[in-house]
């Protein structure tokens, strides 16, 4: 959308490409026998967070309505793989084929790229409005033109029905019978 902001095209899709994996790992993690039921809890109400409809952005609005849907589950995975050793944790992890600092770059990613969203919706807003208020001085300036034409021409036409009135209040071609 602009040079100077550039849309962090390529970390996204590193972050798109990861979530069948971490699909996976939430699967594995929330059937962890070692994780406490406080964790385990986490990654289930993230997994019901993201089939519901009740959302805090819906999902209708394009890519933020997503964006928050991606972040809930890699925060709640975040949360039940810290709650893990070292040792279990590398298991999952390597199961499902991630690395360890994947999922806080990931969160990070999303982050500049909801902030990105926001800064390009902000100045597409702000576009339409010079736009729009542009146009709208444009239709005033005419509109205004056009009244003053509407208004003379009218007032030309009462002149002439005053003067094609006689000094009885009718038309001078009144009394003929036509």
């Amino acid at each position: 959308m602009s040079d100077t902001d550039p849309f962090p095209r390529d970390r996204f899709t590193g972050t798109l490409r990861r979530m069948p994996r971490y699909g996976k790992l939430a699967w594995r993690v929330g059937r962890d026998p070692l994780l406490s039921k406080a964790r385990r809890a986490a990654v289930i109400a993230a997994a019901g967070y993201l089939v519901s409809p009740i959302d805090a952005v819906p999902d209708v609005i394009p890519v933020i309505g997503r964006l928050d849907d991606i972040a809930v589950i890699l925060a709640a995975l975040r949360f039940a793989m810290a709650g893990l050793d070292p040792v279990r944790r590398r298991e999952h992890l390597d199961a499902v084929g991630l690395k360890d600092d994947d999922l806080t770059e990931d969160l990070r990613t999303l982050g500049s790229t909801t902030a990105w969203t926001l800064r390009a919706g902000a100045r597409t807003t702000a576009r339409v409005t010079r736009r729009s208020a542009s146009i709208g001085a444009m239709a005033a300036k005419t509109g205004g033109h056009a009244a003053k034409r509407g208004g003379d021409v009218a007032a030309r036409g009462i002149g002439r029905v005053r003067r094609l009135r006689s000094g009885d209040g009718r038309h001078k071609d009144a009394g003929s019978g036509i």
